[in-house]
């Protein structure tokens, strides 16, 4: 969660967004981790029904998926830092195109 939060710090204020989606917790735990890990972005809670998961293939947990302006993903990983270097890449598009 540290790494999350110093993304949402470096990229706040461009078209950056981090969207959590919680499995497999009961409801009161992961309210109390929201609180617990100061999640500051838009995190869902999904429960065991695994509709997103199953949606989007997810079989390990985390999972992260980096999705472009268009909402195509351009990189998948199990590791927040294993993104870091596909999201400096796109940040750095966006600022090409003056977005």
């Amino acid at each position: 969660m540290p790494h999350l939060r110093e993304l949402v710090k470096l990229y706040g204020d461009q078209p950056f967004a981090i969207i959590g989606v919680n499995y497999n917790d009961d409801e009161d735990a992961f309210r109390k981790g929201l609180v617990d890990f100061e999640v500051s972005w838009i995190s869902a809670y999904q429960g065991k029904t695994a509709t997103i998961s199953s949606l989007y293939r997810v079989e390990g947990y985390p999972t992260y998926f980096l999705l472009d302006t268009e909402g195509r993903i351009v990189a998948t990983g199990h590791s927040s830092q294993a993104l870091d270097g596909p999201l400096k890449e796109l940040m750095a598009e966006l600022d090409e195109k003056g977005s």
